[in-house]
Order: structure tokens, then C-alpha cells, then sequence
């Protein structure tokens, strides 16, 4: 797991599936933002604050383990560039594929998360 907030279990677990829970909901914001109007939302950009910090923490924690390849982190960091642009209104063509390969991280931390033993 990319993500380490606490040393006790079920808070890290609630942790991870909350993270989950938000990548899918910015993987479908970023895979709709041609055809939705997300310019100048505040949420907008509180999500690309919080995933910026999440990327760094990510990063951090991880070399901190000496594990430099943390793919997470780094989906993490895109995705607060695009929900930056998407908030100053800069929407480019590749955000689909992000917001899919967004979605598919989500669930993919959910997955691993419920199937731990």
C-alpha cells in the first residue's frame, strides 16, 4: 500500500478505502470535464490541493522506505495538475484516459484493501 496515515490497521484501512472512494470520483470528473462546466468550482481545486498534498506524502513516505518507483504518487501529482487546469479552465484532450486510469487506481486500492490477508 502507497499510503501509510497511521500504525493502527483499521485506521489505515478506512484511509485507503476514503482514497479509493475520491479517485473514482475525480477519475469520472476528469473523464467528463469537456462536457461538464467545472470552471472556477471551489471544490475543484480543494481536490487538487488535497491531491497534491497526497502525491507528496505518497512520494515521501515511500522514499523514506527506500521504494523510489511509486506509480501512485506520481497519478496523484497529474491528477492535481488536471484538476488545476480544469479549475482555471484549461481542459485538454488526454483527460479522458487520465480520468479512466484515475478510476481504475481507485478501484484498484479498494480492491486491495478488501482482499488483504
Amino acid at each position: 500500500m502507497p499510503y501509510y496515515f497511521s500504525k493502527l490497521q483499521e485506521a489505515n484501512d478506512v484511509a485507503i478505502a476514503v482514497v479509493g472512494i475520491i479517485d473514482i470520483i475525480v477519475g469520472i470528473i476528469l473523464y467528463f470535464s469537456s462536457s461538464w462546466a467545472l470552471a472556477s468550482i471551489k471544490y475543484i481545486l480543494a481536490l487538487a490541493f488535497f491531491y497534491l498534498c497526497l502525491g507528496i506524502w505518497s512520494l515521501a513516505t515511500n522514499a523514506l522506505r527506500e521504494n523510489f518507483f511509486d506509480w501512485r504518487g506520481i497519478i496523484d501529482l497529474v491528477s492535481a495538475f488536471c484538476l488545476a487546469s480544469i479549475y482555471f479552465d484549461s481542459i485538454y484532450s488526454i483527460f479522458w484516459l487520465l480520468g479512466i486510469i484515475i478510476v481504475l487506481k481507485g478501484i484498484w486500492s479498494i480492491f486491495l484493501m478488501t482482499t488483504k490477508e
